[in-house]
């Protein structure tokens, strides 16, 4: 989570210019004070997660001692983003921003430090040690998943889609004849792979075989309700109106098709498929290179506030390296013939 706050502070990542002689530290200059109401909510937020995860570190810590840390984490973090920011022509240093980012870290450590001692932390380790591959393995595999969901929120990028489409072929077209078949096959494509990975990847997620299903049902389910709700929140409604293609829907009928007997298959092969599906879905891109280079414009949505390029970019970029990430963790778990199972052999192997 650090490591997105820095890219979506940092990005774009170029013309760097030092600040003119003479030009005070960004914390002492004049305009550090300045920020609107939008600017000082988005902060605090952006922050609060991250003083929540660092809350849950110590092992064992009073619950001043969590927030403390959590908080001067925040503050640590803040102060070095807003210090490369001041060298960033594009972006704006300033210490509203820092003290709203500490706000917001401490708020974080706050729930984390209550949460950390409590009987629904129990609660939810059992039911992660019994639904979830258990060690780091699993938790790995979680964060990912975690990750991947998350980037959902872009409601720009189709569902199961990597990249955003800048001209899309709506359903109210009223010319069928109007649609690229090479085009809507190579989004169909990246939909249907999209989803044969993910689901895949959820099912080896589960413990249990038994827990495949509704652990692929979950993640699917969570995708289309995060997207659907980020569309409809954000997206204005001439946009949401193509937000689904004959390409997407048909990739993901697809999808759904392979996904279904591919889940009853041996989890050596599961992982085969996930690999290649995943790693499939990111190379269709390859054939559209005005896609990969598409961006998201602010025209889309219904509000304009400048952080849209930073969460478009910030979500993209998780899009496209998460079937990298995905594809390492999928060849680690191969390693593991037992999978951590419960009912697994004296050798280690699973026996389902």
């Amino acid at each position: 989570y650090a490591l997105a706050i820095a890219y979506a502070s940092l990005q774009p990542f170029g013309e760097w210019l030092a600040p003119v002689p003479g030009t005070p530290f960004w914390a002492f200059a004049p305009w550090s004070m300045r920020a609107t109401r939008f600017d000082i909510v988005a902060n605090v937020l952006a922050y609060l997660p991250l003083g929540f995860f660092v809350a849950l570190l110590p092992s064992r810590a009073t619950p001043a001692l969590r927030a403390a840390v959590a908080a001067l984490a925040g503050i640590a973090l803040s102060v070095a983003m807003e210090t490369l920011q001041w060298f960033l022509p594009a972006r704006s240093a300033g210490t509203i921003d820092l003290v709203a980012n500490a706000a917001g870290a401490l708020v974080g450590g706050l729930a984390g430090a209550l949460y950390a001692p409590s009987r629904l932390r129990g609660a939810m380790r059992r039911v992660r040690g019994r639904a979830v591959l258990p060690g780091a393995t699993g938790d790995v595999g979680l964060a990912l998943l975690a990750v991947w969901l998350v980037a959902q929120t872009n409601p720009a990028i189709a569902p199961f889609a990597l990249t955003f489409d800048p001209a899309p072929i709506p359903l109210s077209d009223p010319d069928p004849a109007a649609v690229d078949t090479a085009a809507a096959l190579i989004e169909a494509a990246e939909s249907a792979f999209q989803l044969v990975g993910v689901g895949l990847f959820a099912a080896l997620l589960a413990r249990d075989r038994r827990y495949a299903g509704g652990a692929v049902l979950l993640a699917v389910g969570a995708a289309l309700l995060i997207k659907g709700v980020a569309a409809f929140l954000l997206l204005k409604p001439a946009a949401f109106e193509s937000w689904l293609s004959y390409g997407v829907l048909l990739g993901i009928a697809a999808g759904a098709l392979l996904l279904l007997p591919a889940i009853l298959l041996p989890r050596p092969a599961q992982v085969t498929i996930c690999a290649i599906a995943l790693l499939s879905s990111l190379l269709v891109p390859l054939f559209v290179p005005d896609v990969l280079q598409a961006a998201a414009p602010l025209t889309l949505f219904s509000w304009r506030y400048g952080h849209l390029l930073n969460f478009n970019d910030l979500t993209r970029s998780i899009l496209v390296a998460w079937p990298l990430a995905a594809a390492l963790w999928l060849f680690a778990l191969a390693g593991q013939p037992g999978w951590g199972l419960a009912g697994a052999g004296p050798d280690g192997r699973d026996p389902l």
